[in-house]
């Protein structure tokens, strides 16, 4: 065979000796339910690559800038940024070759966010189990996921968020009463009364915990009711609703 010829041959064989990645399809689909960026996208496919390929289950930052377009010390803000997501972890490894133990990422809490995600797209069963709840709140339910309640809050925040706000919007998310609407609806108190930040969010949404307000309906007649009882303000509840939430939630976070 001329050479000419040979050499696709030879690179198709360098390319299959040198090992293929196994991505899961589904974090390819959803990542960006999971509230993920691109460049954590890629930070995880390499985790993936060093650990089926190399071995490796600890890559440092170092290594896994070598394969991206981000410096080391942004590579290793990208791993932070995902652990306080809580979607990858560190967890002791027992490498029985060498008989030691060594520290190794953990991707097991990202699969187990992704099936939830599975699930509501596929109109399965979730923690939440919609199919037990009113046929509105399974609708908001399926068309709310966590990365779409993500991408309301930056919007309204005008920026990205921090890794410490992506995290307090999962541990919201996962709380089983707190319906993904009522998160949104708790944003939209805060940016018509003028407190757009995440103590005030929570405060609002420990409110409506604290009172066993499920579902934006409740919230409203809850807000009614608050209005009603207030001194002074007769005809506040004739006022457009963008002027009432103004006047309510004026909480601090735990009381």
């Amino acid at each position: 065979m001329p050479a000419s010829r040979r050499w696709p041959a030879d690179l198709l064989a360098t390319l299959f000796e040198d090992g293929l990645v196994t991505i899961p399809s589904p974090l390819l689909q959803y990542y960006t339910r999971l509230g993920l960026l691109e460049i954590e996208v890629m930070v995880i496919i390499h985790l993936l690559r060093c650990r089926q390929i190399e071995h490796d289950r600890f890559p440092s930052p170092e290594k896994l800038s070598q394969y991206l377009s981000i410096d080391s010390e942004e590579a290793k803000n990208v791993l932070a940024g995902l652990m306080e997501k809580q979607l990858i972890t560190v967890e002791p490894y027992y490498n029985p070759d060498t008989g030691r133990w060594f520290n190794a990422f953990s991707l097991r809490n990202l699969w187990h966010r992704l099936v939830e995600v599975m699930a509501v797209e596929g109109g399965g069963l979730t923690p939440r189990e919609p199919n037990s709840l009113p046929p509105e709140d399974r609708t908001a339910i399926s068309e709310t996921g966590l990365g779409e309640i993500y991408r309301t809050f930056e919007k309204e925040f005008g920026r990205p968020l921090s890794p410490f706000e992506s995290s307090q919007i999962a541990d919201w998310y996962q709380n089983p009463d707190l319906k993904p609407e009522l998160i949104i609806e708790a944003l939209k108190r805060a940016v018509l009364r003028g407190a757009l930040n995440f103590r005030y969010i929570d405060s609002i949404l420990k409110d409506w915990l604290r009172h066993n307000i499920r579902t934006v309906q409740e919230a409203v007649a809850y807000d009614e009711r608050l209005l009603r009882q207030r001194p002074g303000k007769k005809r506040r509840a004739e006022l457009p609703t963008e002027d009432k939430y103004r006047e309510l939630y004026r909480l601090e976070p735990g009381k």
